[in-house]
């Protein structure tokens, strides 16, 4: 069934620009707490979102390999803002 194939593609996709998201959290040391509790869970929400709409996995791909910093992650990358709010040093949430 090539319909059921296409939606196992797409979930596919879901779920490596989700992990891309955990990977990028990891690498740039972002407190998952801070992060679920800023704007009562909608700021991650919405981080969430504009993670799966990215048209830039391959330069976040080719970052996380390069062990990346947070500089040179927000040279492509829309949520860069959000992530530095939420790290683990910062007391934001």
């Amino acid at each position: 069934m090539r319909s059921g194939q296409r939606n196992w593609s797409q979930s596919e996709r879901v779920w490596r620009q989700f992990e891309f998201m955990d990977l990028v959290m990891e690498q740039i040391e972002v407190n998952p707490l801070v992060a679920a509790r800023k704007c009562g869970g909608t700021a991650m929400a919405g981080a969430r979102n504009v993670c799966l709409g990215c048209a830039f996995q391959h330069e976040c791909r080719d970052w996380l390999e390069r062990g990346g910093d947070l500089a040179g992650l927000a040279e492509f990358c829309s949520n860069a803002g959000f992530f530095m709010e939420c790290k683990r040093s910062g007391q934001s949430a």
